[in-house]
């Protein structure tokens, strides 16, 4: 209730100043939420929670406002992270990129193209934090593929079919574990 009323009084200030119509809002997390018995949030039917690999860790909400780019009420399946922040932000501010970075504007997806032009995502947690320990992932289309560096070595899931991460695929489609690997 409080981020509703904050962000109520953030996009009321936006307009009493007369901005709203040209101020790119970004609304996001930065993980999953808590998943365990003492927390009040709950990933379902996503697995997992904060810090771990699973889609309940990492897939977050992600609403963006860009006045004359996005529709109100629109919605968009294109895979996002927040390294696609900055060049999307510098987009909006008319900029262009003048460093290589690992991400890429969101505006055709804004615009509501299925593509912002790349096929593939990846993360790397090379943390001691939870079992099984350090990991990375690719996510190409799909297909979720977690390396995990202490073990088990992999899992495999199509996203598409599986958004709970019931289904390891690893060792039915062993093919598929080491084209992405």
């Amino acid at each position: 209730e409080s981020v509703d009323d904050s962000t109520g009084q953030i996009l009321d200030t936006l307009k009493e100043l007369g901005i709203d119509d040209n101020t790119l809002i970004i609304f996001t997390s930065d993980n999953g939420g808590l998943d365990n018995k003492d927390n009040p949030t709950n990933n379902a039917p996503l697995r997992s929670g904060k810090g771990y690999a699973y889609e309940g860790g990492i897939r977050v909400p992600l609403l963006i406002k860009w006045p004359g780019v996005t529709k109100p009420g629109s919605t968009s399946d294109v895979p996002a992270t927040s390294v696609d922040f900055f060049p999307t932000i510098q987009s909006a501010a008319g900029m262009t990129m003048e460093h290589e970075s690992d991400g890429v504007d969101l505006r055709p997806a804004l615009e509501g193209r299925d593509s912002v032009g790349r096929d593939s995502l990846f993360w790397h947690f090379p943390h001691y934090r939870h079992n099984p320990g350090p990991y990375s992932i690719i996510r190409k289309g799909d297909l979720k593929m977690i390396k995990w560096w202490a073990g088990p070595e992999f899992d495999l899931y199509d996203l598409g079919e599986d958004i709970s991460e019931a289904n390891n695929l690893a060792k039915s489609h062993p093919e598929k574990v080491q084209a992405l690997d």
